[in-house]
């Protein structure tokens, strides 16, 4: 008996003490939010750090790639933020070293700890944040031709305008993110005039927060105040002007698309929300416990998915126009060919570019076969190429069977193509509760009709055979009493 109760006694000690292992493995979501094991979407093809880093003329770059803190293409240029050596680097598509920004002298030109990066224009927007500005560079002559500095508004009176992430919509309007700025983003005009904040992020009180709020002093809910609010930390901006942007915050909405009135009009019409994970270690792990913490957003050219990056897991999930969570790839390794510590994501054509900090490289990751299936399928999809479309999500289909996601997409078609039966059947599957609905709403429709005449012609024998009988017993009746 003793020996049985030490025996258990271990046990419990090593199912408590001991941390279980996780497997760096591809994974999806469930539409009941648990995970499962999902073919691999995208992987890491080529990484670019210091040792392997050329020029145009095939030498090794004289440069130290450090801090990268953001990164943007522009008409087949990358442009690379690096913090420590306060420079924009500009590689080429085949990852050469071209130039580098600031091009000049003097304490006008340099930067100081800059944190972002857009081009717009053939115009170089640089996020020089502890310089408490905008940089705005010609990239066709190089020459700094302008400054954002600190906004005329009394918020910045006890707030220091700190730049950290720009977008530019085809006009001219510049958006900014400046650190802990709790009001919203910034917007400034063509002529680089502040006009507003907008987009702001709202308080969200449980009802034990809302009890403790409402019984404290003014100066302690100055201070709650400061600790809810969730200023943005990162922005993107598509081809239509809406803009896309993440908030650290991990206890509420972390991401929006907005309109131009700084309304989100962001869809999420997927089976789990867009926080990132919906299933995490809370304790006793050896990953990062607790939710995703979402630090960039990018959008894809055509306008049919974008991705947002975790930086406490390394991951990056991606989603179509309408909410739902196409893949997850990514992860963090101290290996020196994983993510350690990435800080931003952008779109390169299909390919998805990561700056690592810690890493000091920068990730180039291009779409496996299933991932390349994935992506056309729901290009075609929205470019109303529904037969195409279908094709592509059965190829999906053979690849991972269990990829509910495109039971949904040919469930989709069917259901534009008015093959109701398949489609409920397919919709169910994929778990499209939405569209479920119509194709069954149609299928019912459809067999009633199928069956109408023949229910019609029941009913009107049944009637007359009724009709006859109650006037022959009426017959019947009217010459009982006249015998």
């Amino acid at each position: 008996m003793r020996k049985k109760l030490t025996i258990l006694i271990i046990f419990v000690f090593m199912t408590i003490l001991v941390p279980t292992t996780k497997v760096n493995a591809s994974y999806n979501y469930t539409p009941w939010q648990s995970t499962i094991e999902s073919a691999h979407s995208m992987s890491i093809t080529r990484i670019i750090n210091s040792v392997n880093l050329m020029n145009e003329d095939g030498e090794h770059a004289e440069i130290t790639l450090d801090n990268l803190r953001d990164a943007f293409v522009y008409k087949d240029h990358l442009y690379v933020v690096d913090a420590r050596a306060n420079k924009v680097f500009v590689l080429n598509e085949n990852y050469e070293y071209v130039k580098e920004y600031p091009q000049g002298e003097g304490e006008l030109y340099d930067l100081n700890n800059p944190q972002g990066v857009f081009v717009a224009n053939d115009l170089l927007y640089i996020a020089d944040t502890d310089n408490d500005r905008i940089a705005i560079y010609n990239i066709n002559t190089d020459n700094m031709i302008g400054q954002i500095k600190t906004p005329e508004d009394e918020i910045f009176e006890t707030v220091p305008f700190k730049p950290q992430k720009i977008a530019v919509d085809r006009v001219g309007r510049i958006m900014v993110v400046s650190r802990d700025t709790f009001e919203g983003i910034l917007e400034f005009d063509e002529n680089r005039k502040f006009t507003r904040f907008f987009g702001t992020n709202t308080i969200q009180l449980s009802f034990f927060e809302a009890l403790i709020y409402n019984l404290s002093s003014q100066s302690q809910r100055e201070r709650m105040a400061l600790n809810l609010q969730t200023p943005f930390t990162s922005i993107d901006i598509d081809e239509y002007g809406y803009i896309y942007a993440v908030a650290r915050n991990e206890l509420y909405k972390p991401v929006k698309k907005m309109n131009f009135k700084g309304e989100d009009i962001l869809l999420n019409n997927g089976y789990i929300p867009i926080v990132g994970d919906t299933s995490y270690p809370t304790y006793r792990e050896t990953v990062p416990l607790g939710p995703s913490t979402i630090i960039d957003i990018t959008s894809h050219d055509d306008n049919n998915r974008f991705s947002i990056l975790d930086s406490k897991r390394g991951r990056i999930f991606t989603y179509d126009m309408e909410g739902h969570l196409l893949y997850i790839f990514g992860g963090l390794d101290s290996q020196s060919n994983e993510l350690q510590g990435p800080t931003s994501i952008t779109y390169w054509g299909e390919k998805v570019i990561v700056t690592d900090n810690i890493a000091k490289s920068i990730f180039i990751y291009e779409p496996t076969v299933f991932g390349d299936l994935v992506n056309r399928a729901t290009t075609s999809y929205y470019n109303m190429q529904y037969e195409e479309s279908r094709e592509l999500w059965e190829k999906v289909l053979e690849l991972n069977s269990n990829y509910f996601l495109a039971y949904a997409g040919i469930g989709k078609t069917q259901l534009r193509n008015q093959e109701w039966e398949a489609a409920v059947e397919n919709l169910k599957l994929g778990h499209d509760h939405y569209n479920y609905s119509k194709a069954y709403e149609q299928y019912r429709n459809e067999k009633i009709s199928k069956y109408i005449p023949t229910i019609i012609v029941v009913v009107l024998v049944a009637s007359a055979y009724g009709l006859f009988r109650s006037v022959r017993a009426s017959i019947k009746r009217d010459k009982g009493e006249i015998d």
